[in-house]
């Protein structure tokens, strides 16, 4: 029942991105690119991943619902990184093969089963919902605006999908290691916070974000998410529209 709503989402969300035309006239001024180019490399690599292993541990997990949820899940995040290939593209911007960060947080999601996997994700998407963000204030490009502004729709809806899984998978868990679960997640979430400021500082200040502010609206959401999974907080219905002036705002 919970994931059969979740693969119906992503199956009506295949064709998020139509309405942008790569074929239009767009600017994105000398300066930025100087200064975001590296920021948008780095986060359109981390994009891009073919989920061998989520969807190993997802059919290790059994429900057939999620597993399919899990194809498009995984076909939803490829096509973020190719939509930030061809805005990398159209302005002359190579793309990258390696990035180190990006090689740690595959071998993070790489130790060990279907609930570790699920919750570096959970940290990979809300620094996406702040960093995307930012950068859709920062830019003056209009089509990057709008590739902001649609992966953060779709951000949105991962972080349910990921809270209706951990909690799914936490159901028959003690108190105690749920705690402990929460500051793994909290301890990867800070630690992810560092390194993402050192790297897409330029973005994220032009952005309007200090580190202060950067801190704080990663925490912000993060115990968000911890009360809808700890059953504090209703998790929104897959179907359930995204609010576009919250994200915006």
């Amino acid at each position: 029942m919970y994931f059969q709503q979740w693969k119906d989402y992503f199956i009506f969300n295949q064709q998020h991105f139509a309405h942008i035309n790569f074929n239009d006239t767009d600017l994105f001024c000398v300066q930025e690119q100087k200064r975001f180019a590296a920021s948008l490399q780095q986060f359109q690599k981390g994009e891009h991943s073919e989920g061998k292993h989520l969807l190993h541990y997802a059919r290790q997990y059994g429900d057939p619902s999620y597993i399919e949820a899990i194809k498009l899940f995984i076909k939803e995040e490829q096509t973020h990184a190719m939509v930030l290939g061809k805005f990398l593209d159209k302005h002359a911007i190579p793309r990258i093969k390696h990035h180190w960060v990006d090689g740690v947080f595959r071998g993070l999601r790489q130790l060990s089963g279907i609930q570790n996997t699920v919750t570096i994700l959970l940290v990979a998407e809300v620094i996406s919902k702040v960093y995307y963000k930012a950068l859709m204030k920062a830019t003056t490009s209009q089509m990057l605006k709008d590739i902001c502004i649609q992966i953060l729709k779709d951000e949105e809806k991962h972080l349910h999908f990921q809270c209706t899984t951990i909690m799914q998978l936490q159901k028959h868990h003690t108190l105690v290691y749920k705690f402990f679960w929460q500051q793994y997640l909290l301890t990867i979430l800070g630690g992810t916070i560092a390194v993402v400021w050192m790297y897409h500082k330029p973005v994220l200040k032009e952005g309007g974000l200090s580190l202060q502010k950067f801190v704080r609206a990663n925490y912000a959401i993060a115990h968000e998410l911890l009360q809808m999974i700890q059953g504090q907080k209703e998790i929104p219905s897959a179907l359930e529209p995204v609010i576009h002036e919250k994200l915006i705002a």
